[in-house]
């Protein structure tokens, strides 16, 4: 699916902060850039995008809080996601 300002239910945000992106049961992470973001999804950017699978959590450090996601688009080092979940405050951590 390509990226594309029709297909948004909610206006987004530019923004740049620092995320995590969660998966293989909470055993894997990396480090993303959030580039903008909505009540009902985000644009990230992550230099190891191509290990990223379709459902995964995202941590937003900034405000300690993390969600679910489904990938909808890939563009390179892009990744489009809609949140599946409510932000909660994340648990304590250790990556």
């Amino acid at each position: 699916m390509e990226e594309t300002d029709e297909h948004r239910v909610a206006r987004r945000q530019k923004v740049l902060k620092s995320g995590k992106i969660i998966f293989n049961r909470n055993q894997s992470v990396v480090d993303c850039a959030i580039r903008d973001i909505s009540a009902t999804g985000a644009k990230l950017v992550s230099q190891n995008a191509i290990m990223v699978p379709d459902e995964v959590r995202i941590l937003l450090s900034q405000d300690n809080t993390i969600r679910d996601a489904r990938v909808v688009w890939r563009k390179g080092e892009l990744l489009g996601v809609h949140f599946t979940s409510d932000a909660v405050r994340a648990p304590p951590r250790r990556f």
